[in-house]
């Protein structure tokens, strides 16, 4: 994402604010990852890690459309 002292169009800052929230999500699964220990929260962490990846990168791709493409 470019760094620019311009404003960003309503809806991109709605998609901006999404992708922090997003992130910070993703961290917070990839800690419960790297803490779990009893087998049957792995496959649960696992599931968790990977929804938030997924969530993250689609928006990630939505903000990039919009910002970087004008759409």
């Amino acid at each position: 994402m470019p760094s620019s002292s311009k404003e960003l169009p309503a809806d991109v800052e709605v998609l901006v604010v999404a992708l922090k929230e997003a992130q910070q999500e993703w961290m917070e699964a990839q800690n419960l990852f790297s803490e779990v220990t009893e087998p049957d929260l792995v496959d649960q962490a696992i599931y968790r890690l990977q929804a938030a990846e997924r969530k993250f990168m689609y928006l990630y791709k939505e903000v990039q459309q919009k910002w970087m493409g004008g759409g």
